[in-house]
């Protein structure tokens, strides 16, 4: 979830590189600011002022635009062999003002604005031109937005870094709905195209935490989890056709307990004992005619009787451990 320190990256990377790597570049030429060319030697040794237009080997061609040796203005990326813009990076005396990524035809898709203090504006449109988001954020924390419906209606904000954020794609389908609490995303719903509810899941600090819950396409459960910061912790519950199917309970992202699985009546069919995320303990499936059992220890198959004789060999070897452990801390008194 912290979605900004990508771009940050990405950015960073571009703001400090002034020219693209030799062997990349296929063509370069250097145009003062008057609007005549000059030689790569006439550029180093006038003021560096003008644009410097360079094409890589992928057809991309990035035009730079420099100030007495620094960039100042826009930096421009065209879409491979063509002459369309895809990305404009806007510098003031080589400080990065704001990212703008278009489409094709030209219309925006976001955009980054980077104000004093680390803030940062963000802004998403649809696919004809109208915004579709627009959001302030003070490092991670998202302080306030606002979100637009497809016929760009105000229908969620953000104040304080308190209140819901919606997402939807370039052509208006809703995507999903945030709760935002202190700047930071607490819970999520995703949707299915036909706007049936997907996935309804919790988070804290960025990371999934309590329940979660999955639904088909008709609006059937699918699935429930429970997390415990990431890590499954708690029952994993999966249905079929809108019944349970099988139950496994988690203890931090590890199988430990009974899984059990149900035929599409209901029925039980099958029990398995779970130790540390191996099949530990006695194993039943079962048909209408017959019970089928195995016996396993840390995951490997054992009769009964071996099985028996591990775990007491397991237990005598705990109890010594126990007590030698006792014996130092009283000896250590």
């Amino acid at each position: 979830m912290k979605r900004i320190s990508p771009y940050i990256a990405a950015l960073i990377v571009a703001s400090c590189q002034t020219t693209t790597s030799p062997d990349q570049i296929v063509s370069q030429k250097f145009v003062h600011k008057y609007g005549f060319g000059v030689t790569e030697e006439e550029w180093g040794q006038r003021a560096q002022e003008g644009k410097v237009i360079a094409t890589q080997q992928n057809g991309i061609t990035i035009t730079r635009s420099f100030e007495s040796g620094t960039l100042h203005g826009p930096t421009t990326y065209s879409f491979p062999n063509s002459s369309t813009i895809e990305k404009i990076l806007m510098y003031d005396q080589g400080n990065l003002l704001k990212e703008t990524v278009q489409d094709q035809t030209g219309v925006p898709i976001r955009e980054e604005a980077y104000e004093f203090d680390d803030r940062l504006i963000l802004t998403f449109w649809n696919d004809k031109g109208v915004p579709l988001s627009v959001e302030e954020y003070n490092g991670d924390l998202l302080v306030d937005g606002k979100y637009f419906s497809s016929e760009h209606e105000l229908e969620a904000q953000v104040q304080n870094g308190n209140g819901f954020r919606t997402k939807r794609d370039r052509s208006g389908l809703l995507i999903s709905r945030d709760q935002i609490e202190n700047g930071t995303m607490s819970a999520r719903t995703t949707y299915h195209p036909n706007g049936q509810v997907h996935t309804v899941s919790h988070y804290h600090d960025y990371m999934l935490h309590g329940e979660q819950s999955k639904f088909t396409v008709s609006g059937r459960p699918l699935m429930s989890l429970h997390w415990d910061r990431g890590i499954l912790d708690g029952i994993k519950t999966v249905y079929r056709n809108g019944l349970k199917v099988a139950e496994t309970p988690y203890v931090h992202g590890q199988k430990n307990g009974m899984e059990t699985h149900y035929d599409d009546l209901g029925n039980l069919i099958a029990e398995i004992l779970w130790r540390n995320d191996k099949k530990h303990g006695c194993c039943q499936s079962y048909t209408e005619d017959s019970q089928d059992t195995e016996w396993y220890f840390n995951g490997f198959l054992v009769s009964e009787q071996k099985f028996e004789l591990l775990e007491n060999r397991e237990r005598i070897i705990a109890d010594f451990k126990q007590g030698e452990d006792a014996e130092i801390q009283e000896s250590q008194q």
